[in-house]
Formats: C-alpha cells, sequence, structure tokens
C-alpha cells in the first residue's frame, strides 16, 4: 500500500500538474490511512492494496469520528481515497475502487462569508501609504479583490504575468491550469505604483519565475506568510476576526453577480471547473434579499 500511494502522489504531479499544497494535502490523508492499515493488518507497509475493502474504509472513517474529525475532515479523506483507488483501477492495479461503495459524511453546508462594500472599502484603506510594506499591502488587497485570486495564485504570480500594460493578469489556477483573467482599474493602478516604488525590494527569480509580490527580503511571499498578511490588514480595518482571507475572493464574486455578471462568466473568472461550484453565490444573492425583505416589510416578522 505504501509503495501504491508513493506512485499515486507521483502521478499527481506528473500528470494532473497537481501543486505541492494539493500533493501534500492528499500526501497527509494517505500516510493517515496507511497508518490506520497498518496497525490494523500489522503489516509494515500497510499489505496489498486489493485486500482493502470498503468494510476497511468504512471503519477508518468511524474511527475518525471517534476521535473528534469533523464531517468536512472525513469527506475530504474519503475522496483522496476515492482517487487513490480509482488511480490504482485504471492502472489494473485492483479490480474494483472499494471506497465508491461508502458513503461520504453528510457536511452542513454553509453560505461563502462575504464582505460589504463598506466593509472592503476600509480593508484596502488599512495599508500605510508611507511604507513600502503598506504600498506592497495596498497593490495586493486591490489584486486580490479586484481579480478574485486564491491565496496560492497570488503566491504564484511572476511580474511576467502582468500583459497588455497591467489591464490583463495570466493566472496559474489548480491543476496548474491557465486562465486570462481583467485587471480593474484601481488595482492596476496600485500594481503600476508598486512595481515602480523605488523602496520596493529587488525582485530576485526563483525555480517558478520573477515574483511579483515580495518579502522584506526580496523573497516570493508564500501562501502561508500572505495568508498572515491578510488577516493582519483585516484585523487592521477593524473586521471581525473570524472574516477569512478567502472571504475576499468570496466577495469578488458575489459582488459581479449583484451587479450583473452572469455565472458563466463568473465561473471562467474565478477558475471553477463546475458550474455548481459558482452557484453557491445565488444563494448568497438570494440570502441578502431575503434578508432585506425581513428588514424592510411590514408583515415580515
Amino acid at each position: 500500500m505504501d509503495q501504491a500511494i508513493a506512485d499515486f502522489l507521483a502521478y499527481l504531479v506528473r500528470e494532473r500538474g497537481a501543486s505541492p499544497h494539493t500533493v501534500q494535502a492528499y500526501g497527509s490523508d494517505l500516510r493517515q490511512f496507511l497508518s490506520y492499515l497498518q496497525r490494523m493488518t500489522g503489516e509494515v507497509d500497510g499489505g496489498p492494496p486489493s485486500a482493502v475493502d470498503h468494510r476497511a474504509v468504512r471503519r477508518f472513517l468511524a474511527e475518525l469520528a471517534a476521535d473528534g474529525v469533523g464531517a468536512r475532515s472525513r469527506a475530504r479523506k474519503l475522496a483522496t481515497l476515492r482517487s487513490l483507488f480509482r488511480f490504482l483501477v485504471r492502472e489494473g492495479r485492483v479490480e474494483a475502487n472499494p471506497a465508491r461503495l461508502v458513503a461520504a459524511p453528510r457536511v452542513a453546508k454553509h453560505l461563502p462569508q462575504v464582505l460589504t462594500i463598506d466593509e472592503v472599502l476600509r480593508l484596502l484603506a488599512a495599508p500605510s501609504p508611507d511604507t513600502p510594506t503598506g504600498r506592497r499591502d495596498r497593490a495586493l488587497l486591490e489584486t486580490f479583490y479586484g481579480c478574485g485570486l486564491r491565496i496560492a495564485e497570488i503566491a504564484g504570480l511572476d511580474e511576467g504575468d502582468l500583459e497588455a500594460d497591467a489591464t490583463l493578469l495570466r493566472v496559474r489556477g489548480k491543476g496548474n491550469k491557465e486562465r486570462i483573467v481583467p485587471i480593474v482599474h484601481q488595482a492596476r493602478l496600485a500594481l503600476l505604483a508598486y512595481l515602480a516604488d523605488p523602496e520596493r525590494p529587488r525582485s530576485e527569480p526563483d525555480a517558478a519565475g520573477r515574483p511579483l509580490f515580495l518579502a522584506a527580503g526580496g523573497d516570493r511571499l508564500t501562501p502561508r506568510r500572505l495568508h498572515d498578511v491578510v488577516k493582519g490588514l483585516l484585523r487592521a480595518a477593524g473586521l471581525p476576526s473570524s472574516t477569512s482571507a478567502h472571504a475576499l475572493r468570496h466577495t469578488y464574486a458575489t459582488h459581479l453577480l449583484e451587479g450583473g455578471a452572469d455565472l458563466r462568466s463568473i465561473q471562467e473568472l474565478l477558475g471553477h471547473a463546475s458550474l455548481s461550484t459558482t452557484q453557491r453565490y445565488t444563494h448568497v444573492d438570494l440570502q441578502k434579499m431575503l434578508d432585506a425583505y425581513d428588514r424592510a416589510h411590514p408583515r415580515a416578522t
């Protein structure tokens, strides 16, 4: 089983172009399953994949639930196991996918967290215009909200990804898929000012290219560091501590929908593989309409 997992992770990198973050997440889930098999079988390598049946997968998830692991995390681990065994079926190493016979845990659906326009304006005003870090953070926030990117996508941006006089941005999303997104006017101005800033650290090329957003020492800002920067700016703007950095991406999509953009366009801009993922923003829009109705109509309560 340990060799099957190693081969699957190598396949994700080689054939699927998965990001290091994705491979790390898959690897963590699968090593946890391997550890479970090692305890159950007493075999160092976890035994052959063909010996794993749906009962073993179900017992693994039941053990996680007993340890207090939430339904969302268990559902993700089940999805990882389904992907692993789907790969092994294609490779002819097992006859069937045992994880397909296991029902996914029921996960409560939560509406995406969205900021109001006033909250966005407060956040954009949080960075100081008097310091190079503040000017970088303003460009970072304008790009985040103005282009609806994921944290990892922002971290992966290079200077060469700015196209057509900084009116378009080339983005590498999940599965290393590229898409082109327009840069709104205010984000373009902030980006150009940041690139022209004489106090901006010297950008040194790394293995991926010449990074766009830099730490003080000139290195690429990592996703973890970017997350910390945005969370700090959210606190500085006085927004609730529960507000996530990813809320800016949700806010981008919701404000586009409220402004009249169609779902297909939003799907392309966000880089969603499935329209069903984008459709959750219609529920946000509907909920806001219902909330306004409850506040305004005399017979609503």
